[in-house]
């Protein structure tokens, strides 16, 4: 079954598309998207990972991921790599039991653990945004 929702190479997904797809979750996208922008200043881009992962947002600096959002119908999933110094020290995270069952569970990769985080509540985007902050330091704002 894919990740995303929206498969077509050909169309890639419109903010009403997106929304719509979404449904009450959506807000909680938005949520994210605010956290990633103002931690990490980086803008995400409009990508397609294939037909077993369709469109995404998709987060990077110089090369190296911070995430990729997937849109779902009533949803998204929020896929974190985390190395293994990473994934050691988010075992010890206060996380709900849907994305620590997710942490503990996974399996490690040659290049850590990628965790494919289901979003359906703020438990789950808080849970995103505290490996996001295990996984890179945010920008400190410029002092003027």
């Amino acid at each position: 079954m894919p990740i995303g929702y929206f498969l077509d190479k050909t169309q890639p997904p419109t903010p009403e598309e997106l929304q719509a797809a979404m449904g009450s979750v959506f807000p909680l996208w938005q949520r994210l998207l605010r956290f990633i922008e103002t931690n990490y200043k980086l803008p995400g881009e409009l990508s397609y990972g294939g037909k077993n992962y369709g469109w995404n947002l998709w987060y990077r600096k110089s090369g190296k991921s911070l995430t990729s959002l997937f849109p779902q119908q009533n949803g998204f999933v929020a896929q974190v790599v985390l190395g293994r110094d990473q994934a050691g020290k988010a075992a010890t995270l206060e996380l709900g039991a849907k994305v620590r069952q997710l942490v503990d569970e996974t399996q490690p990769l040659h290049d850590g653990k990628w965790l494919f985080i289901p979003v359906t509540d703020e438990a789950d985007v808080m849970d995103v945004e505290k490996l996001l902050l295990l996984k890179r330091r945010p920008v400190l704002p410029q002092s003027e």
